[in-house]
């Protein structure tokens, strides 16, 4: 077929075409005309944003700090991606009546396995009776002088266990606010507040070069010895300060044999040891012949690879007795998208399968660089069943 025989091909396309909108614009009028077209826009746009959530939802946990891209994404306020369904519920609502129903199922869903919403009206008073254990974490390391103690107070904690205090033992022992905590000790950047004796302390290996990222203290709870991991992996501030710039699409853009792939492998790197260290903790909690919590800052989103890795394993308190988002960093911040506070959820207190969380509160407005949690657990059994 010669060029114009095409053109004569294409002319005579758009000749029918135009006759055929002609007709239904005299058969249905003009106005009908638009509102099916404006519906059809309508229904495929929810159907791209519906299939844009749950893709991301999926790479995110099942890629997330594999790849310097998805790994950046996890940071994000989740705003972001909540925007397009504002717009979408009008559009939907006005032309679309189905569409928006589907559009609200979805983001109900979106909003609790995503963004990892929970229902729960218990309040701050303690549950449990004596068979409960309430674990407190908080990384204290940048706490812009904001106290503890109305928190503390408030759920009444067995244990208290803090990241970037070393040395704080001590202090706290001198402080007369913290007496209900006869034991305490700092081992590294880690330090434990406790109603009942400490019996040992062990510093984690480490990948070589680096120190260790956590700490394992066995305490004596009323005659049962529980293992308590205080657990904090390294910051990516300043991996994700550089990769904002533009360099996070190296994830994409370095593929093997392109000129960016030796930069996406440097980024990489970051990441890969920060799953190394998750893989450190998790090794050493699977040898513990005790009942396990692992609690700290884990600088791992919710919804991210390093999450997932270790609810494999443990389970979240937050994710089965929380209440809202729990979001716990930053505490406090001027972005819009996040109304001035937190997005994220990357403090945790995680437990084995000896353990059943009732009740997980997060601290609700305190300004420090993290917010504090309390979990309440109870022990279910004593003796380690055989994998």
């Amino acid at each position: 077929m010669d060029a114009e025989t095409k053109v004569a091909a294409k002319r005579a396309w758009l000749a029918r075409a135009g006759h055929a909108l002609i007709e239904a614009s005299e058969n249905e009028g003009c106005g009908m005309l638009l509102v099916r077209w404006l519906r059809f826009l309508t229904l495929w746009t929810t159907l791209l944003y519906i299939a844009v959530l749950v893709g991301l939802t999926l790479v995110s946990s099942w890629v997330g700090e594999r790849n310097p891209t998805t790994a950046f994404l996890l940071f994000l306020p989740p705003a972001i991606w909540w925007l397009p369904a504002l717009p979408l519920a009008l559009m939907t609502l006005c032309l679309h009546r189905r569409a928006l129903c589907l559009l609200a199922l979805t983001m109900a869903w979106f909003g609790y396995d995503f963004l990892g919403w929970r229902w729960n009206l218990s309040g701050h008073e303690r549950e449990g009776g004596n068979d409960a254990l309430i674990v407190m974490t908080n990384n204290h390391g940048q706490h812009m002088n904001q106290s503890l103690q109305p928190f503390k107070n408030a759920t009444q904690p067995d244990v208290i266990v803090l990241q970037e205090s070393p040395g704080k033992a001590s202090s706290y022992e001198r402080s007369g606010n913290y007496a209900e905590f006869p034991f305490m000790q700092s081992v590294r950047e880690h330090t434990i507040l406790s109603r009942y004796p400490i019996l040992e302390s062990s510093a984690l290996a480490s990948l070589p070069g680096q120190s260790p990222k956590a700490v394992r203290f066995v305490i004596d709870w009323k005659g049962k010895q529980v293992a308590l991991y205080s657990v904090h992996l390294h910051s990516p501030r300043e991996t994700l300060a550089y990769q904002k710039w533009g360099p996070f699409l190296y994830g994409i853009l370095g593929l093997p044999g392109t000129p960016w792939a030796e930069k996406r492998q440097r980024l990489q790197q970051f990441w890969n040891g920060q799953i190394a260290d998750a893989e450190i903790v998790l090794a050493a909690i699977r040898q513990d012949s005790l009942p396990v919590i692992a609690a700290g800052d884990f600088n791992a989103p919710h919804i991210g690879y390093i999450h997932r890795m270790i609810t494999r394993q443990l389970k979240d308190s937050h994710a089965e007795a929380g209440q809202g988002f729990g979001l716990t960093f930053p505490g406090f911040t001027n972005n819009p998208l996040s109304a001035g506070g937190p997005w994220m959820r990357i403090d945790y207190v995680f437990y084995d399968r000896h353990w059943e969380a009732i009740q997980c509160v997060t601290e609700p407005d305190r300004p420090s660089q993290h917010r504090a949690l309390a979990a309440t657990l109870v022990l279910k059994d004593l003796e380690r069943s055989p994998d």
